[in-house]
């Protein structure tokens, strides 16, 4: 199929259209929406003005146009000194102004996101980290989103799990506990929110710290009374006044208990009082029940040694003689107070504010039995004192339909407070005796805030009900997980188009645009997608394109995230006149050009062999994730003498590749990596003049060795027929074959050379009618450049670019490893 390229804006990625075959270019050109000053190239052969333009697309025909209007930014930026290739100057001007994402490596990929782990995972609360960004098909294990919440109802303990399985939308399957698929267990339920979805409401529940099944003693366990006193033969006063008492005693150690007892709290007091009766004033000691309100420390004043005093009110008094108080004396001969709380349990704290309480009690009763009680909550400020008017009491019985048999009843009270959203401090009493056949237990109380109609914009929730072992035999750890596969953007090669539409994928393709346009907001323009997914297409096999991994850690830059989706298929990302450019390691038919001494300096050109295997490696292992197990599982390979085959190495070259969870995927790579310790031993550096700028990572090119005679080069000097003119003298040993770049640099097949009889300096090849550049040191400064050796020499110049990077003298050094094609010379079964 033809395809057209067009260069509108220096910079930006190319605008490409594929035709059919057959259609007349005129016809399209006219309605391209191009300006007048255009250079077009056919099948890299530029068309001059007198060429006929109304001629029929074949297949297999590239015509590139670079648009180039006069005036505005190319009219400006164009220097005389770079008229040789203008386009590329202006894409150097154009890209040091373009914002580029950081494409920094990262030391890591991931925190804690059990996703990523290899062992023991779990569903863990990951606070502050960054939210689970999986791609691909993996295995979930959703982050908690908050605490546990459980009820009982009709005596079943029902455990709920709010969790976020992360950013997106995904498809699920394999929904699990652990190994377990969720829907075997007894009472178990999910449901599944995507990103936008309207959760109608979430319980957001939050344990009270202090409670964990304590006992409510019967009214009979009194023995243990009273709990503390102390007595005071030193009272500097005592006052009555609106219901309430007021005592002022000499600090004295054994009152601290009560000064440090959370308020309000049940007591009993003594006092000594004088009180008026028919027959005259009556002294006598009498005992009083109230709560302890208020507790204070004061002093004298002296600021010498100076006297402190405790000060304690009480109020809701009730005695037999709690008449007598309101006319009587308080004196200053006796005071005894004793803590009364024996039977109550708590009070307990709300960790945070709340609209709701959830109470959860254990009555475990044999026949004919019953448990009765309490609760007491009030409302409290942040340092846990009283807030008034807010007390509020509640009953509860609890009975067995059995006649002699036990069992224990479990059962939530849902309170909402009458003093409404705040927190609570809860305490509760039995109002009947305790036994072995009727004992009372607090198991937990849960601070509940009820939200309606919650959405989450970009998060994907699930939301888990089980029912919960009634007598574990040991603590059980949150193991929910499914499988899961990201819904991604795409692109549509045939109108060269990103389709926002979102839908399953597995392709690095697909998460690399994902990641890059929708996750890191970039513009469109800033990356190659078209060239992207041309290498996705030729992949020989889908599962060699296959990126399954979570992405969980925040720091890690965006140009990072996409250089691991990239080399899941051994892909290389990297910048390209500011734009993001993507090459594979695979094989390549033909170099895109030659360097030799007419386009490179000698300064900074080295050769580097390793003439054993590279770093001592005689295998590689790759590490990947197996898709059953879900955890690592390694791929080996060993090379013994020119020999490889599958087997343990002693010294394995290590590829941690978690974000592959395919054997054949992983197997391919392995392969490959073996092979390239064989086939890749030579590195190369150069510097390389104007032709450097051409060429991108991952393109193999050719560079004639200067120091090797073997390998002559130069550059053409005229041409008339097969006869070609050279620059420098050429010495025929044996079969030699020759390669020629044309006037876009692009090179030749390689084709038979034999010598000429007039001259050493010329050749005679069949090579193809192609454009040459004829140096002519005005309008041509680049000319056409040729490598002429054996068929073994020449495969010897083949180099792959691992490294370019321009220099402030207009050269470009260049580092390339050794190409060739055994390293991809192979077959996966």
């Amino acid at each position: 199929m033809p395809l057209i390229e067009i260069q509108r804006v220096p910079g930006m990625p190319k605008e490409r259209h594929e035709m059919p075959a057959g259609q007349m270019f005129y016809p399209w050109l006219k309605e391209a929406g191009l300006h007048a000053e255009l250079d077009i190239f056919r099948n890299g052969v530029k068309i001059r003005d007198d060429d006929n333009i109304n001629f029929p697309l074949n297949d297999g025909d590239v015509i590139r146009i670079f648009d180039q209007p006069k005036g505005g930014i190319a009219g400006t930026l164009l220097n005389p000194l770079e008229h040789l290739n203008p386009i590329k100057f202006t894409q150097k001007i154009l890209s040091s102004l373009m914002p580029q994402a950081n494409m920094s490596a990262s030391g890591g990929n991931s925190k804690t996101s059990p996703n990523n782990s290899l062992k023991g995972q779990t569903n863990i609360a990951r606070n502050g980290e960054a939210r689970p960004d999986s791609y691909g098909t993996v295995r979930s294990f959703p982050d908690l989103i908050q605490e546990s919440l459980f009820e009982y109802t009709d005596n079943l303990k029902y455990v709920t799990e709010m969790m976020n399985f992360g950013l997106g939308k995904y498809d699920y399957s394999s929904i699990r506990y652990s190994e377990s698929n969720l829907g075997s267990m007894a009472g178990a339920s999910y449901s599944i929110y995507q990103p936008g979805d309207v959760i109608p409401t979430v319980n957001e529940g939050y344990e009270f710290d202090d409670v964990d099944g304590q006992e409510v003693p019967g009214a009979n366990e009194s023995s243990d009374f009273p709990v503390e006193t102390a007595t005071a033969t030193t009272v500097v006063s005592g006052t009555y006044s609106g219901g309430q008492i007021a005592m002022k005693i000499v600090k004295q150690a054994d009152f601290d208990y009560f000064m440090d007892l959370t308020l309000p709290h049940a007591v009993t007091f003594t006092i000594n009082i004088t009180y008026p009766t028919a027959s005259g004033n009556k002294t006598e000691d009498i005992t009083l029940s109230a709560n302890l309100i208020a507790v204070s420390e004061t002093n004298n004043g002296a600021t010498v040694s100076p006297i402190y005093y405790y000060n304690f009110i009480f109020n809701n008094l009730n005695g037999s003689n709690a008449t007598a108080i309101t006319s009587a004396t308080i004196n200053t001969t006796k005071f005894i107070l004793n803590d009364n709380e024996a039977l109550v349990v708590g009070p307990f704290f709300s960790p945070v504010e709340s609209s709701q309480l959830w109470v959860h009690t254990q009555s475990a009763l044999g026949g004919n039995s019953e448990t009765n009680w309490q609760m007491t909550l009030w409302k409290v400020d942040d340092d846990n004192v009283q807030v008034p008017g807010t007390t509020q009491v509640f009953t509860y019985r609890q009975t067995t339909p059995h006649d002699s048999t036990s069992e224990t009843f479990y059962r939530t009270d849902k309170i909402t407070p009458t003093a409404g959203y705040g927190r609570y401090a809860i305490s509760f009493q039995r109002t009947d005796n305790s036994s072995d056949a009727s004992r009372l237990k607090v198991e937990e109380i849960h601070a509940v805030n009820v939200r309606n109609n919650v959405v989450h914009p970009t998060d994907s929730i699930v939301r888990i009900t089980v029912r919960a072992t009634e007598n574990a035999t040991g603590s059980r750890e949150r193991k929910y997980n499914a499988l899961i596969t990201r819904h991604t953007i795409t692109y549509s090669m045939s109108t060269q188009s990103v389709d926002y539409t979102l839908r399953p994928s597995r392709s690095f393709a697909d998460a690399v645009i994902h990641t890059w346009l929708v996750m890191g907001k970039q513009p469109e323009s800033s990356i190659d997608i078209y060239e992207l997914y041309s290498i996705a297409a030729s992949l020989p096999d889908v599962r060699l394109g296959y990126f399954d991994y979570t992405f969980d850690d925040e720091d890690v830059s965006l140009g990072s995230r996409v250089q691991t989706i990239c080399d899941a298929a051994t892909v290389t990302a990297f910048w390209d006149d500011g734009v993001l450019s993507f090459s594979r390691d695979e094989k390549k038919s033909n170099p895109v050009t030659v360097f030799n001494r007419a386009n490179m300096t000698t300064e900074g050109y080295s050769l580097s062999y390793d003439m054993t295997l590279p770093g001592g490696f005689d295998g590689v292992e790759v590490e990947y994730r197996n898709p059953t197990t879900n955890k690592q599982d390694y791929i080996r390979y060993k090379i013994t003498g020119s020999t490889v085959s599958e087997g343990e190495p002693a010294k394995p070259k290590k590829f941690e590749m978690l974000y592959v969870r395919d054997a054949y995927q992983a197997r391919d790579r392995a392969v490959k990596e073996v092979r390239r310790l064989l086939y890749s031993r030579i590195t190369a550096a150069i510097t390389a003049m104007a032709d450097g700028e051409w060429i991108n990572v991952g393109q193999m090119i050719q560079i004639a060795d200067i120091y090797d005679e073997n390998q002559q080069d130069g550059y053409i000097t005229g041409r008339v027929g097969n006869t070609f003119d050279t620059s420098e003298r050429i010495i025929f040993s044996g079969d030699m074959y020759v390669v020629v770049t044309d006037n876009q640099g692009n090179v030749t097949s390689r084709v038979i050379a034999s010598p000429r009889d007039d001259t050493n300096f010329g050749f005679i090849a069949a090579v193809p009618n192609i454009s040459l550049n004829i140096w002519d040191g005005i309008n041509v400064q680049s000319p056409s450049r040729y490598i002429i050796a054996t068929s073994v020499e020449q495969d010897a110049t083949k180099w792959t670019v691992t490294e370019k990077k321009p220099n402030s003298s207009g050269t470009t050094s260049i580092t390339a490893v050794e190409y060739s094609d055994e390293m991809f010379n192979y077959l996966i079964a």
